[in-house]
């Protein structure tokens, strides 16, 4: 079961990175220029509707899957369900939201809202992961993604230029990485009755040193 709760949720961030190149390759130029957007313009057009739909309707599914096969049994297992919960619900309403932004200045300002609220949950649960692994140097690289994606975010907000997507991708990418990251930690500890942040500095040594991971 919890080999499964992993599988799900890892299987949801990679199709988040398949389906944004999806939009990319069908028209790089709604985010890819001088004036960038963000991606929610793939929602509002007819040629990438579907794929941008597609990109979190799947992502939701797998990682409602992943809460179902994940076991209740630490502390640290029923924070992570209530954050893929809340990821789920706060990424179903970025993509209702989407659709009728355009329309006025208050559904605008909904949507722009929930992103504003993504741009701070991401970093917020990566934090909250990457202390579960602390002692992981892959996840230490992670949260240093994380990081200049939340830099790039400040940037666009402050109009010192438009980099918009580039925030949003590399905030997205740093949270799914330690997203899985973090749950494998976390549910190898629930395992094995150790800390998840010991494990992962056992993993990470382990790897160091070329040894395969059944050696633990």
């Amino acid at each position: 079961m919890t080999s499964r709760a992993l599988r799900y949720v890892t299987y949801g961030q990679w199709n988040l990175i398949v389906f944004v190149l999806v939009c990319l390759s069908l028209h790089p130029g709604l985010v890819l220029k001088g004036d960038e957007g963000g991606f929610s313009n793939y929602g509002i057009h007819i040629k990438t509707a579907i794929p941008y739909s597609l990109t979190y309707l799947i992502c939701i599914g797998f990682t409602l899957l992943a809460t179902r096969y994940l076991p209740r049994t630490t502390r640290n297992l029923r924070a992570l369900a209530v954050l893929l919960y809340s990821y789920c619900v706060l990424c179903f309403f970025i993509l209702v939201s989407t659709y009728g932004y355009t329309l006025n200045q208050p559904l605008r300002d909904i949507h722009g809202a929930f992103g504003l609220l993504a741009m701070f949950f991401d970093p917020a649960v990566s934090i909250w992961l990457f202390l579960q692994v602390r002692g992981s140097l892959i996840a230490r690289a992670y949260l240093t993604l994380e990081i200049a994606g939340v830099i790039l975010g400040v940037i666009d907000i402050v109009n010192a230029a438009h980099v918009l997507f580039a925030a949003q991708a590399t905030v997205a990418f740093g949270f799914g990485l330690l997203l899985v990251r973090g749950t494998h930690g976390i549910l190898s500890a629930s395992v094995e009755g150790v800390s998840p942040s010991t494990r992962a500095s056992d993993v990470d040594a382990q790897r160091f040193e070329g040894l395969p991971d059944d050696a633990l």
